[in-house]
């Protein structure tokens, strides 16, 4: 965990003290709360190892996007990076592959009590995920905001009535 407490402080541009990185179900009593950066990690089931909640106090200036940091975890550790994509789907991420790749994903979380994790579908091959389907992902496409500016000036002028058939 020291390497990803260096990544994070490099990111969030603090020293590696200003970092506390800490298991989910440990001991809070050897946490340091003050920490600019906290990072909580916990392990999972099926493709993914871990799940990391990353904060910054609000004193930290400037943080990275989600996607850039993505990105420094992934190319530090070598591991694949998972992150929200914006569309509201539960199933869309977005991955960061070592190679500084980015790329879509279908993520499915099973309802077992102690989930388990599948990578579904992915836009793009990426060796960690050697089962998932390479495909497009129609849920995305569905959800993007496509920018249509000669029916939107139509759209603009108000209502329209037919011609009348004489």
């Amino acid at each position: 965990m020291a390497k990803l407490a260096a990544v994070l402080a490099s990111a969030f541009h603090v020293d590696v003290p200003d970092v506390d990185v800490a298991d989910a179900l440990g001991d809070p009593d050897l946490r340091n709360w003050e920490a600019a950066v906290s990072c909580e990690y916990s392990t999972l089931r099926g493709n993914l190892a871990w799940s990391l909640e990353i904060y910054a106090q609000k004193f930290v200036t400037g943080p990275p996007s989600e996607s850039v940091l993505a990105q420094q975890v992934a190319a530090a550790t070598g591991a694949v990076v998972l992150f929200p994509a914006e569309e509201n789907l539960p199933s869309a991420y977005w991955a960061a592959t070592p190679e500084r790749h980015f790329t879509r994903v279908r993520l499915y979380e099973s309802d077992d009590e102690a989930p388990v994790y599948r990578v579904d579908a992915i836009e793009s091959p990426v060796r960690q995920f050697p089962d998932a389907r390479v495909m497009r992902i129609p849920e995305v496409v569905r959800e993007l905001k496509i920018p249509t500016p000669v029916s939107d000036s139509f759209d603009d002028q108000g209502p329209r009535t037919a011609p009348r058939s004489r």
